[in-house]
């Protein structure tokens, strides 16, 4: 006859409590790895509110429906427990404007405003209603100091001018001139800054180039860079990645990827193979016959997005289509945009954008009346 075993009391307590802490362990390794990411619609007092977190790239973004009209902002921040953050709106108005106030325990925003239903920056509303609305604008006031042909209105910015022989570095309050060239250049279209570099072709040569220079920006000092290629000036700079410029020369048919820092390039296609582009960040493959024939770009991954239409400056996030005019000034140019930075040309000044401060002007030079394309570096 077999002998029954009886399990002790104490032991099938053990067992459950084992069992209980493995299932907690596999619950919270599983909750790491699920989505955060949500999408919830509430209404305060006349206010419709869409919340959303993204988080892949950790921010809220927000659109609240008023008296017909959209408002939208963003706001970056890591995963908050609670939902529903916005615990009341505050409503302004003066004409045609309206502004929106958000009270909230753990998001904040600029105020949103609006001018005949079109959301409109918190900077470009008449003063007289900026004063009546409660904000943390930081308002930068001009200097106006001159320097040789420039009058520089604020100088917190680091801007790089191209001045035919080489760079005007205009850092904070210092004032200094990279030399380049020992004679005049007045286009440099293949210059591409990357990183804390700027690169630039040896155009005393004629036709191609097979050396290029390397500024360093930490340290203003310059290195001369043979290629191993030589490249036509029949080429466009498609963009950059990483540490890698990527250039198609059109002439050649070829697509070359230059790694400056290290003075290394590579071909990545040539005649009829295909090349690659980069989209939000992500490999692309394509013709390099379409690179050849259309002069493409790079789009790069941006919660803010800046536009012109019209002489008139956008900012639109993610990818929704709804515009917030940022300046009531005639814009020629956009130079550069990094994050919500966005610099840009109002005849002969150079402007900035963001939009804890709103419109700033940076510089005034003559000159750009007539040339600025590719001749504006900004080092931030």
């Amino acid at each position: 006859m077999r002998k029954k075993y009886k399990i002790k009391k104490s032991a099938i307590i053990f067992i459950i409590l084992i069992l209980i802490l493995l299932t907690a362990i596999i619950a919270f390794i599983l909750s790491l790895f699920k989505s955060k990411s949500y999408s919830l619609e509430y209404n305060i007092d006349n206010f419709d509110i869409s919340e959303n977190f993204d988080d892949k790239e950790s921010f809220y973004y927000y659109e609240i429906k008023y008296d017909n009209t959209k408002y939208s902002f963003i706001y970056q921040t890591d995963y908050q427990k609670e939902k529903k953050l916005i615990n009341n709106i505050n409503h302004y108005q003066y004409e045609d404007y309206q502004c929106l106030t958000i009270n909230s325990e753990t998001i904040s925003s600029v105020p949103l405003c609006s001018y005949k239903q079109e959301q409109v920056s918190f900077n470009i509303i008449p003063l007289e209603f900026q004063k009546k609305v409660p904000n943390n604008f930081e308002k930068i006031e001009d200097k106006d100091t001159n320097y040789k042909n420039y009058i520089i209105h604020n100088s917190s910015n680091n801007v790089l001018i191209w001045s035919y022989k080489g760079f005007n570095y205009i850092n904070n309050d210092d004032v200094s001139f990279i030399k380049v060239f020992d004679k005049d250049i007045y286009d440099i279209p293949l210059a591409t800054k990357i990183n804390n570099y700027i690169m630039i072709p040896d155009y005393t040569q004629q036709y191609n180039f097979k050396s290029v220079y390397i500024i360093n920006l930490e340290n203003k000092k310059i290195d001369k860079w043979e290629l191993d290629y030589e490249i036509s000036y029949d080429s466009y700079v498609l963009g950059t990645n990483d540490k890698s410029i990527f250039i198609v020369d059109k002439k050649a048919s070829i697509e070359y990827e230059l790694v400056p820092h290290r003075k290394k390039m590579r071909k990545i296609a040539k005649n009829d193979e295909n090349g690659i582009i980069y989209v939000n960040g992500e490999e692309k493959s394509i013709t390099l016959n379409k690179l050849i024939t259309s002069e493409e770009s790079f789009i790069y991954k941006n919660l803010y997005h800046y536009s012109l239409e019209n002489n008139t400056l956008y900012l639109t996030y993610l990818d929704k289509e709804d515009k917030i005019k940022i300046s009531n000034n005639k814009v020629k140019d956009i130079v550069y945009v990094n994050k919500d930075n966005v610099y840009y040309l109002v005849e002969d000044t150079l402007y900035k954008y963001n939009i804890q401060n709103g419109e700033i002007k940076l510089i005034t030079y003559s000159e750009w009346n007539f040339n600025y394309k590719n001749l504006i570096f900004i080092n931030d």
